[in-house]
C-alpha cells in the first residue's frame, strides 16, 4: 500500500501573515529568489502561492477560528497594518484599555488588525480608536452589554468636520447600507469585541437572538440640516471639533408620520412609538436614541420648539402602564412609578436627540439598555491634547 505523503508545511495562518515578503539581496539562485517570494519559506510545494495571501482561504480559516462575523475579511498583513499606524496618535503596542469579558488588551496593533479585517481605510483609524476608548468608560458598562441576553448593540455616532473628510453618510440611508466608512468602522468595532474582548455569540456575548445591528451600527449627524446644536456641542465640545459617541442601543425602529403639520403631533407620534412594554427602559429607565429626519426637525423647530423642549416632552410623555413595565428581568424600582405609569427615561438628558437622514418624513428611535449603559463621547484629540482639525494631523512623518 502506497503511503500518502503529507505535503503541508505546518505553517499557521497567523505565522504566514506576519512573514516579511522582502527578498534577500545576497542570494542569487533562482531557487532562493522563488523561496523568498513564497508565503511559506520552508515548503517546496507552495510554489503557486506568493506574497499576497489567498483571501478566500484566510477568510474561511479565520471564520472557523471564530475571528470574524461570518463575512469575508481583508487579510491583516504587516504592510497593511503599518499604513494604519501612520494615522494613530499612539504606538503599535500601546494599550488603550482592557475589554471585558476576556479583559483583552486593546493595543493599537490589535485594533488595526480588526480595522483591516473589516475593510477600513487607514485614515479611519482615529475614529476607530476613539470608539474603542469610549467603550472602556465605567459608565458604559461594556461588561454588562456583552454579558446580557438583551440584544443591545454598540451604536456609534460621529460629529464634526471629520464626517465630511471621511465621506461618512449623514444623509439618506445613513444607517446603511452603501457607505464605506459607516459600514466598515461599525464592523471593526464589532470585530474588536470578538477578538479582543472575547464577546463571541454564545460565549462572551449572551444575547438570546442577537441583532442585525451587531454587524455594524455607525453613522454621522446631519449637522448642516439640523436646526439645533449637534450632540458633541451639547456635550461641551467646540463646534469645529470632531467627536465620537458610543451608545448601547437596540435595533432602530421607524416612526412614519407624513401628515402631521405641528410639532406636537409629530412628537406625539414619536412618543407613542417609543412607549412600548418589553423594552429594557420599561423596567429600568435609561437612554433613548431619537434620530429625527431633517423634515421632521424642520416641522418641530418651526413650531418654536428648542432642542431642550423636545427632550423634555419625550421624557415626560414616554411612559408605559406599570403592570406592563414590571415584567422585565430586573424588578422595577417604584421610584420611577407615577400615577401607575412608568417613565422610560430618568431625565430629559436620557433622550439623545440628533438629526440625520435625507428626504422623507421619518424619525428613527432606539431603546437603550436601561440604567445598565450610558453613552460616552470622546473628542478626536492629538498627543498634545489639542483637537484634530483633520485626520491628516495624525500622520506620522
Amino acid at each position: 500500500m502506497k503511503q500518502k505523503i503529507d505535503k503541508s508545511c505546518g505553517c499557521q495562518i497567523e505565522d504566514i501573515l506576519v512573514e516579511s515578503p522582502e527578498k534577500s539581496k545576497d542570494k542569487t539562485s533562482v531557487e532562493s529568489e522563488q523561496k523568498s517570494d513564497r508565503l511559506c519559506p520552508t515548503s517546496r510545494q507552495d510554489i503557486e502561492i506568493f506574497v499576497d495571501p489567498d483571501v478566500e482561504k484566510i477568510s474561511l480559516d479565520f471564520y472557523q477560528k471564530k475571528y470574524t462575523d461570518g463575512l469575508p475579511i481583508i487579510p491583516p498583513t504587516r504592510e497593511r497594518l503599518h499604513k494604519f499606524y501612520k494615522y494613530s496618535a499612539y504606538e503599535a503596542q500601546d494599550v488603550l484599555n482592557l475589554l471585558p469579558p476576556r479583559q483583552g488588551k486593546a493595543t493599537i496593533e490589535k485594533i488595526a488588525i480588526n480595522g483591516v479585517m473589516a475593510g477600513c481605510l487607514p485614515l479611519f483609524m482615529p475614529v476607530l480608536e476613539k470608539a474603542i476608548l469610549g467603550l472602556s468608560d465605567p459608565k458604559f458598562n461594556l461588561d454588562g452589554v456583552n454579558a446580557t441576553t438583551h440584544p443591545v448593540a454598540i451604536c456609534a455616532l460621529v460629529n464634526g468636520p471629520i464626517t465630511h473628510e471621511l465621506e461618512m453618510n449623514t444623509g439618506a440611508g445613513c444607517l446603511g447600507p452603501g457607505n464605506l466608512a459607516n459600514a466598515t468602522i461599525g464592523r471593526a468595532i464589532r470585530l474588536c469585541l470578538f477578538n479582543i474582548a472575547g464577546a463571541f455569540p454564545g460565549i462572551g456575548d449572551h444575547a438570546t437572538m442577537g441583532s442585525p445591528a451587531k454587524y455594524s451600527y455607525f453613522f454621522g449627524e446631519n449637522e448642516e440640516e439640523s436646526p439645533w446644536e449637534p450632540l458633541h456641542v451639547e456635550r461641551g465640545f467646540p463646534k469645529e471639533s470632531s467627536a465620537v459617541t458610543v451608545m448601547g442601543m437596540e435595533t432602530p425602529h421607524n416612526v412614519n408620520d407624513h401628515r402631521s403639520n405641528t410639532a406636537e403631533d409629530v412628537l406625539d407620534t414619536i412618543v407613542h412609538t417609543i412607549s412600548t412594554a418589553g423594552c429594557n427602559n420599561s423596567h429600568v429607565p435609561g437612554e433613548l436614541l431619537v434620530i429625527m429626519s431633517p423634515e421632521h426637525a424642520e416641522t418641530v423647530d418651526g413650531g418654536g420648539w428648542a432642542k431642550k423642549d423636545v427632550k423634555n416632552y419625550i421624557h415626560e410623555n414616554a411612559i408605559v402602564p406599570v403592570e406592563l413595565g414590571d415584567r422585565g428581568g430586573r424588578r422595577l424600582d417604584k421610584k420611577w412609578v407615577k400615577n401607575n405609569m412608568v417613565s422610560l427615561t430618568r431625565s430629559p438628558d436620557d433622550v439623545i436627540l440628533v438629526v440625520a437622514g435625507g428626504p422623507g418624513r421619518h424619525t428613527t428611535v432606539a431603546h437603550g439598555f436601561g440604567t445598565s449603559c450610558e453613552s460616552v463621547t470622546k473628542g478626536l484629540v492629538l498627543k498634545d491634547g489639542s483637537f484634530a482639525g483633520s485626520v491628516k494631523d495624525y500622520l506620522k512623518k
